[in-house]
């Protein structure tokens, strides 16, 4: 018989985050420890398990996230049901809806991992689902990621040497050419290896005018996911000093490209092109069948993983989210369009406030 838990023991969020991790319809994004994350900001977080004869078929993870009189329910991945369980989506779904209210919040929503690709860590096609009658498609809150799709590099039935001829000859001069600079490459596994490659990342945040979280309110996060191995902080170094470095956290059976950060050198040493195809190297001695090189990023960016021939594969059709309290949610976006330009000094108030 199903039953549903919802839950913060810490048993429990162990068995949970270990089934995130080899479960293909899952995702980083639901583990524990990720959404844990968020409690430097003073949100709460719960997981919500589909048990049946005391295994995990599914559920989801969940971020309250709270500013003044404002409460906002946020699955950033999911609901989730493993493969051919997907008749009991309906009651999860509606559960997240349940649990929205009894958190008294004014907005909730879900991401469900539905796409017309073909594609095994995603829904190609969904039961009725009776709970979205009331639901409107896409996202209105955006403070805490929640997932649109994966730029997917496919590995299946791919050797190093097959899936480098499956790239332009440029991608591939670039990927060897930065073998020949002397780059040593390393996995940083120490928590003074991390936070160093994590200061990088920082570094590059600030030369490029965009935002990711201080060291410390990301320190435990990530070393609890280094600990638990679903994490992978990967390194270039050249003659003992760090030239370059790319975060990755495993979910679903595969791993998803995070963050990364390089020092600017001329002539460049392509420790980007270095570390994903390392990244790359480590998701087929693992077996895996692809690898998330994820999705978004400047225009640059953006070409430069598209060049490794991915596949982007959009959710739009899974995004949908309930407006639970109109005064209170309408109210919310009239001050957060007032506040947007502000979005960064109000994140840090609000940590510092924690």
């Amino acid at each position: 018989m199903m039953e549903l838990v919802i839950t913060k023991e810490q048993l429990w969020l162990d068995k949970w985050d270990a089934y995130v991790l080899h479960e293909n319809r899952a995702s980083h994004l639901a583990l524990s420890d990720w959404n844990k994350s968020f409690t430097s900001y003073g949100f709460e977080f719960e997981i919500c398990l589909c048990i049946e004869n005391d295994k995990i078929i599914g559920g989801f993870s969940a971020v309250i996230a709270k500013a003044t009189i404002f409460r906002f329910y946020i699955v950033p991945f999911g609901p989730i049901l493993s493969t051919g369980l997907e008749c009991n989506l309906n009651v999860l779904i509606a559960q997240v809806q349940e649990n929205a209210k009894k958190a008294n919040c004014c907005y909730a929503h879900i991401s469900l991992p539905f796409s017309a690709s073909v594609n095994p860590h995603a829904y190609p096609i969904l039961p009725e689902l009776p709970a979205l009658d009331k639901a409107t498609k896409g996202h209105l809150f955006k403070y805490v990621y929640s997932t649109y799709g994966m730029n997917w590099i496919d590995l299946n039935g791919f050797d190093e040497e097959s899936k480098i001829m499956t790239l332009k000859p440029s991608v591939r001069r670039n990927i060897r050419n930065s073998y020949r600079k002397d780059l040593v490459f390393k996995t940083m596994t120490s928590e003074e290896e991390i936070e160093k490659a994590y200061n990088l990342f920082k570094e590059n945040s600030i030369t490029a005018h965009y935002s990711i979280r201080e060291w410390k309110e990301m320190q435990e996060t990530l070393l609890k996911l280094n600990e638990k191995g679903s994490l992978k902080m990967l390194a270039a170094y050249r003659e003992n000093e760090l030239k370059g470095a790319i975060l990755l956290l495993k979910g679903g059976n595969y791993y998803t490209y995070i963050l990364g950060g390089s020092k600017k050198e001329a002539p460049d040493l392509r420790t980007g092109d270095f570390l994903q195809w390392e990244a790359i190297k480590l998701s087929l001695q693992e077996g895996l069948d692809g690898y998330n090189i994820s999705l978004g990023g400047s225009k640059g960016v953006v070409e430069f993983k598209n060049s490794f021939n991915t596949e982007q594969i959009y959710y739009d059709n899974g995004q949908y989210h309930w407006v639970l309290k109109p005064f209170y949610f309408n109210l919310y976006l009239f001050i957060e369009k007032q506040l947007k330009p502000y979005k960064k000094t109000i994140s840090k108030m609000l940590s510092k406030f924690k």
